[in-house]
């Protein structure tokens, strides 16, 4: 079980890594298939800032939790992609359901499952 836990950490440590350099370096590109825009030159700079640092956090920390040896991080993680879940609830629930919604729910949703996973079963080992 120790190894599945493990892979699960380096699944939302590898993801939110990938997420994150591509944010940093091609904001607009990610952030276009993200849904986001770049309105202006500040705009550009905040995907690049606010949305890479929302996934270079969740990569460092799934990385402090498996080379660390802190699987509690993985629960920073969790945190971050739960809440960004909540968000797209409340989005519905406020807004409807804009096409394509589903994929972000299932990618969190899925974050948040691994994260909570590894955290509590290398936390035992």
């Amino acid at each position: 079980m120790i190894w599945i836990a493990r892979i699960a950490a380096v699944l939302v440590g590898l993801f939110s890594l990938a997420m994150g350099v591509m944010m940093i370096l091609s904001p607009a590109e990610t952030g276009e298939g993200l849904g986001l825009g770049a309105l202006s030159p500040i705009g550009l700079n905040a995907l690049r800032a606010d949305i890479g640092a929302f996934f270079l956090a969740s990569a460092l920390a799934s990385g402090l939790a498996l080379f660390g040896g802190r699987p509690h991080w993985l629960l920073g993680a969790a945190a971050l992609y739960g809440l960004a879940f909540l968000g797209r609830l409340v989005g519905i629930a406020v807004d409807g359901a804009p096409e394509g919604i589903a994929t972000p729910l299932v990618v969190e949703f899925t974050m948040v499952v691994l994260a909570v996973f590894a955290a509590r079963t290398l936390s035992r080992s």
